[in-house]
């Protein structure tokens, strides 16, 4: 974090992306990704990066989705929520899918349960108001149903559940 306030977060992220996609030891790759990942989502002297990564129409903000995906690849959790802040739910849908052939540890639920509560952090704002739109966003509740079915019934599990079930009747937001 203080390192981005006195440097170009953006390139102190691509560089430590590329430093973790070097490292053989892939635990401390995926924590440390898990690390940045945290710091990414959650500290506000990101929030100009994080804005850059929810728009990916530049190049520049494309090569750094690029690049951050790959060293992310390292965590699945971590790259389902890096596809949500950047508003690839299809992909993040797809992801979550391929979860049900990986080994469901304790410490991958626990990850999940800390996804479903940055869900619900102001960081995610944007993403539950997509929800709104159920019609242009079918993926990104899929994935979310996807979070559901994998939590044990627990209290991230009631929390991801109340909140899709206030996702609304797409028949009853018709305005035509």
């Amino acid at each position: 974090r203080q390192l981005c306030l006195l440097l170009n977060a953006e390139n102190i992220f691509h560089s430590m992306a590329d430093i973790l996609l070097r490292e053989e030891d892939l635990k401390f790759a995926s924590t440390m990704v898990h690390t940045l990942n945290t710091i990414l989502l959650t500290s506000s002297e990101l929030f100009q990066l994080r804005n850059q990564l929810k728009d990916l129409k530049t190049p520049e903000s494309r090569n750094l989705f690029c690049c951050l995906y790959r060293s992310w690849c390292h965590n699945p959790v971590t790259t389902v929520s890096l596809c949500f802040l950047t508003q690839n739910y299809k992909h993040a849908y797809d992801l979550i899918q391929k979860f049900g052939d990986l080994e469901v540890t304790v410490d991958f639920l626990t990850e999940v349960d800390k996804l479903v509560q940055l869900i619900e952090c102001p960081i995610f704002t944007y993403l539950r108001l997509q929800l709104l739109d159920v019609k242009n966003n079918p993926y990104l509740i899929k994935a979310l149903y996807g979070l559901l079915m994998l939590l044990p019934q627990s209290s991230a599990f009631q929390l991801l559940s109340h909140r899709l079930q206030c996702v609304p009747n797409p028949e009853l937001m018709q305005t035509a």
